[in-house]
Order: C-alpha cells, then structure tokens, then sequence
C-alpha cells in the first residue's frame, strides 16, 4: 500500500519536471556541452535537418538545405551560443567593451564612407540611419557574418521586406564559419550565397559536400520555396541544394570534420589586414605575427567557453566584463609577473618575461604594450590598409587595387578608451546629411546618387563600364561649385528637414552662397579609431629598440607623423592633421620635449665628468684624512 502510494503521487511530480525541461524552465545540458575531460576530438556523423526540423533523405522529393540550428542543437544549446560576441551585437544588455572594428558602409557614388555598429561606439552610426534594416544589412555585410543575431531578426521589418525573408530565409548560426576542418570548405561561396539572398542555402553552400544553384533574389515575394514551382520568370532559376551522396552513409548520415579550436584559416577570413607599402608590395615581405610564428594559434590566446563570449585581449577586459579569469590574456597578463596573484598565471604557453632594462616605467602608465610592438611600424604620413571586413578580401571578384575605398589609415597612435597610446586604425566618415541646430540627419547614399551620378557623368564619364569600375574604386573627385550644387539639389528632397551638408576630411561644409563653401568642427564628422594588437613584432623590431629617438624626436612619426584626410574635392587648406593633435597634445610641448633628446648624449658625457670630478674631490678629501690620521697617530706614539 506505502509503495502504490509513492508511486502514484511521485508520477505526476515527474510529469511536472518533464514538462519544465521541455519548455525550458528547467536547465539541462547537452551532450556536446559537457566535458568529460578528454582532449581528443569527437567525431560528428550526424543527421541532417531542414529549419523545420524535418529529417533530410536523398530521396526526398524536394532536398532542402541543412539547418545549422536544427542539425547542432541536437547536443549543444543554441541559445546560449548566440550570445556569444559575434552575434550578439544588437543586444544593448551587453557591455560593448573596448571599441572595435566597424562596417564599413560604402558608396563611391554618392561619395560615401560611414562607419557603422550595432553597439554603443562614439564616432559610429546605426546602421538604420542609413537605411540599413537587417534584411539589407545581411545582404550587404552577411560574407562576413557568421549568421545569428542581426541575420535572424525579422521583427519590426515592413510587410514587404518580411516577405523577402521568407523566400531568402533566415541566415542562422553557421558554426562551419569557424569549426569547419573539412579543406573542400568554402567561405567565399557564402558570399556569392548572401549576394544572392540565399540565407538559408549559404551554409549548406560552403560545407563542401553541397552545391546550391540559383538565386532568391530573383524571386517573387510569393515564392513558395516547397511547391517546387518554377516561377513564370524567364532566366530566373529557382535556389535549390545538391548534395555529394558520396558523403552519406547506409543509414543517411554525413561525417563532419568538427574541432573545437577555430583553424587560423578560418580566423583570417574575417581578420586578415593588408597594409598599403609600395617598397613592400610581395607577401612573402611580410613576416606574420610572432606567435604564431611560434606556432600558437589564434585561439590560444582568444578563448571561449560554450557562451562564444570570446576573450579580446585588451588590458582592461577583466574590469569591463567581470570576469577576472580573462585578466591574463592580456599582454601584459601573459608577459608580466603578478607578484600579488596567489596563484601564478603569467607565462602561459612560454612566454617569456621581458626586462625593458633602463626603460622608465612611466611608459607602461601611458602606453599600451601594442604602441612599441604590434602593427606596422611608424611612418610619416599614416598609411592606408586593406582589411578583411572593410574591403570584402577573400571573397571572388574583390577589387585587388590598393587605392580602393573606404580609405582606412593606419597606424594611428591615439589614446585608447583606458587613456593609454595605443596603435589604432583610422577612418573619416563622409557622407551627406541634414542639419537642423546641432542636430545631423544622415542621408541614405540611394538617395544622392541620382544627383552626383548626373555631375560625374556629365564630367568624367562616359559608358556604364566606367561606373561599375567607379562603384568598386576611388571616391570621385568634384569640384567646389559641384558640391555647392548638389547641396541645393538636396534641398527639394526634403526641405523642411534643415540644411544641406557634406562631412568629410573632419570637417562639415555647407554652402555659404553660389560659389563658396564654409567649413566648421563638427563632433559628427570626427574620425572613428580603433586599437589593434596585430601582427605583434618581435623584441628586436619594436619601438625604441635602437633608442630613445625613435618616438622622442623631433622628425619621429610616433609622435609626428601626420594623417591625411581624403576628401572628394579639393578645398584651399586641405586637411591634414598630425598625430599630436588625435593625441589631444598641443604642438609646441611636443617638439621642445622631443628636442631635449639632442643634447642628452652630450649632457650624458656632462654627467659622467662631472661625477668623476666629484669622486676625484672625494678621493682628494679621503686621501687628506687619511694623511691627518697618519700624523695623528705618530704624533702620539713619537
């Protein structure tokens, strides 16, 4: 009787508990997210699913692509991946942390260049002030996404750009981004997928055991991607997936090539920098960074636990996100002893503790371990650079010229967000926008190309080939009496919104009659910087190696270079600023403090005689004493 009694009232509580799992209330681990120890690889033979979460079989009628999603939440939790960093962009409950590279909006056309962040960085933009919504965000920058976060949000989107969606699909978590070791691999195909609004086809696209054909873009709204209906459009071709049944086993699985630590290949394909030399222009001339040279990985250093929260390596992390654990993945973390840590945690993986003999400490309070040892060293004029995310490297049909917008500076040495000189990349921002008060309204580049494209035809071209090598090259140049001109055209757009305005080169101008334009300081078009630490140059190479003048004097580009601001026109006084001034730093302390270092080898010597004439007095009055205790002594034994 006890045991029925238990039995019956303990079946109800389990019934309770099951439900509390399934929907959620009730955390439970995956398989693939626990441990148990062992450092080898699994191996992944899984099943495939759609983003319904039906099972795929080379026998069903219609194939449909993997869902990444559907195929991995199997035995890890996707939810809590897609609050890692790179997807979690869009969330303001997440501390944005040390700012970090922007997306670049360009547009030749109408003379663009707009830093763009989801996150609270001063100097960018949203991209929804440019008429960016995640549909047309994904579009544009999704070969560079690794799906998730702002490519899965449909919400808040007009009638007709949801219907857009549910042709393209949502582009989800692709974990083959990063974890993939399959070498057939392809990450510029996810490129030409996102191009084609293949959203959901691009990660199937890129495994190497698939291959997707035709495009979503060329769809109607009313595509129904399950009805198998070609669409009465003529040339257009349906996207559709075929998958290698050589991959396949008997019983309908595919084996992955899944590993844990993201391969370097897979790194460099978002966060590969190019710098711009012309005594410099083969790539064997260009040594990677030393540790890995030393054969770490980019991993070693950038961690990450099942959260994807990856660990970025700056100085003040540890503070900024709460988690002390990533204190010593910094450099100076990992270089540097900490005498009050109980346990020692400096040193990981051999790194060796520098000495800095007779460097005064003072640096490592105003500088970063970056200034002297990572980037490119100094020039005197800032020298463009060519990164992954800005310039689409990588990817098929990229325009390989080095003079290719957006114009990107580096290195910068400015103050980070700690107060520290560090190195950073540099963009000015240009656009077109309205001003009403201090207020600045951006305008979208769709809608002022119809103008500049009338005055750049008109000018300098000739046939559409001439434009489509323009959309991938420089910014055009116009003439003072054409900006004037377009800035009246932008009045009929919307004319009560405020007045014209063009940013660029630092400064905004607006037109102060027909044929002159005024300048004036704007916060709105100060330039964006960023720090980065790599590639990191060994000791031999770093700043100050040789000595003290390689910052501190008066010709050194650490502390005079100047960086110049393009703009798309030529104004009288250019635009040109030198590091001094990004550093907050007058010009005159500068050059008198960095002059000082002429006469220090010759006060150097000054010191060294006149320590000797000062020991040689001392010797002098030794030598008098000890001659006073001699004759004391016989005097009073004679």
């Amino acid at each position: 009787m006890t045991k029925y009694f238990y039995s019956q009232a303990l079946l109800p509580i389990g019934i309770i508990l099951v439900i509390l799992a399934r929907t959620g209330f009730a955390q439970v681990s995956k398989l693939g997210d626990i441990s148990d120890g062992s450092r080898s690889h699994h191996v992944h033979i899984l099943d495939l699913f759609d983003e319904e979460g039906a099972l795929i079989r080379l026998s069903d009628k219609i194939l449909m692509p993997f869902s990444p999603k559907q195929t991995c939440q199997e035995c890890h939790d996707y939810g809590k991946i897609s609050s890692g960093w790179h997807f979690n962009a869009t969330d303001s409950e997440i501390s944005p942390g040390r700012r970090g590279e922007p997306w670049v909006l360009v547009d030749p056309i109408s003379a663009t260049q707009v830093p763009l962040s989801f996150r609270n960085w001063s100097g960018t933009f949203k991209p929804e002030y440019f008429g960016l919504s995640p549909f047309f965000f994904t579009e544009k920058f999704g070969r560079h996404l690794t799906g998730g976060g702002i490519s899965e949000n449909d919400s808040n989107e007009p009638s007709d750009i949801y219907m857009r969606w549910m042709v393209s699909g949502k582009a989800e978590i692709n974990c083959l981004s990063c974890h993939n070791a399959e070498p057939a691999h392809d990450q510029a195909e996810y490129d030409l997928q996102i191009i084609q609004q293949n959203y959901r086809w691009a990660a199937a696209a890129t495994s190497g055991f698939a291959t997707v054909k035709g495009s979503a873009k060329a769809m109607p709204d009313n595509y129904d991607i399950y009805s198998g209906a070609t669409p009465d459009i003529s040339d257009a071709v349906p996207p559709s997936v075929e998958y290698d049944k050589n991959r396949f086993s008997s019983n309908g699985k595919v084996l992955f090539d899944i590993v844990r630590e993201a391969p370097d290949q897979r790194c460099y394909f978002c966060h590969s920098a190019k710098s711009i030399n012309e005594s410099r222009t083969e790539r064997w001339e260009v040594d990677k960074d030393v540790h890995l040279a030393a054969g770490l990985t980019c991993v070693d250093c950038h961690r990450n636990g099942l959260d994807h929260s990856i660990t970025r390596g700056y100085e003040w992390e540890a503070e900024n996100t709460g988690n002390p654990s990533v204190a010593s993945f910094s450099c100076a973390g990992c270089h540097l002893r900490d005498r009050e840590s109980p346990v020692p945690k400096s040193g990981r993986l051999g790194a060796p503790y520098p000495l800095h003999r007779g460097l005064p400490t003072v640096h490592f309070e105003k500088m970063t371990c970056t200034a002297c040892h990572s980037g490119p060293l100094p020039t005197e004029n800032a020298q463009r650079v060519k990164l992954s995310r800005t310039h689409a490297l990588g990817t098929y049909n990229v325009k390989k010229g080095d003079d290719v917008v957006p114009y990107i500076l580096s290195p910068v040495y400015v103050r980070d967000d700690d107060g520290k000189i560090a190195p950073h990349r540099l963009i000015w921002p240009a656009y077109w926008a309205f001003m009403d008060g201090d207020n600045i309204s951006p305008i979208a580049p769709d809608n002022v190309q119809k103008i500049t494209l009338a005055f750049i035809l008109k000018d300098s071209l000739t046939d559409s080939t001439n434009i489509a090598e323009l959309l991938a090259g420089n910014l055009p140049q116009f003439s003072e009496i054409q900006i004037i001109r377009i800035l009246d055209s932008l009045k009929t757009l919307n004319p009560d919104d405020g007045t014209p305005v063009y940013i660029c080169g630092g400064k905004l101008f607006s037109a102060a009659d027909s044929t002159h334009l005024t300048k004036q300081d704007h916060p709105a078009a100060q330039p964006y910087t960023w720090a980065f630490a790599h590639d990191v140059r060994p000791a031999e190479q770093s700043l100050g190696i040789k000595d003290c003048t390689d910052c501190h004097s008066i010709d050194a580009a650490f502390s005079f270079g100047t960086v110049k601001a393009p703009m798309p026109f030529d104004f009288s006084e250019g635009s040109t600023i030198s590091m001094t001034s990004l550093q907050g730093l007058d010009t005159i302390y500068p050059r008198v403090f960095a002059s000082t270092f002429l006469f220090r080898p010759y006060l150097k010597h000054l010191i060294s005689v006149c320590c000797i004439i000062i020991l040689l007095i001392l010797l002098l009055y030794v030598l008098k004493g000890l001659e006073a205790v001699l004759k004391t002594w016989s005097g009073t034994y004679s």
